[in-house]
């Protein structure tokens, strides 16, 4: 059995359809990258994006961005203060 670094992460094991797979052997041939990289990235992206969908209509998602964006004024609260605020977000 092998052994890996616990930063390489984990395999696993999954199915891929026949057209999938001779694609991503495509382009691992002129990508700099390796299958395994291609798939945690895709897969990633992925997950980001579901995530992204699943929180549209969450309030403070909404209010989070727009302080990013800097159309609303953040500011800064002091500790006592803090506790008797209700958080302005959700988990």
């Amino acid at each position: 059995m092998r052994r890996y670094h616990a930063a390489m992460g984990r395999r696993v094991n999954f199915y891929l359809d026949d057209d999938l797979i001779e694609a991503l052997n495509q382009h691992t041939q002129v990508s700099p990258l390796s299958r395994s990289e291609i798939v945690a990235i895709a897969l990633r992206r992925l997950l980001r994006e579901e995530r992204r969908r699943a929180q549209v209509n969450v309030p403070a998602t909404e209010m989070a961005r727009r302080i990013a964006a800097g159309e609303l004024p953040s500011r800064r609260v002091d500790g006592p203060r803090l506790r008797a605020l209700p958080p302005p977000w959700e988990n």
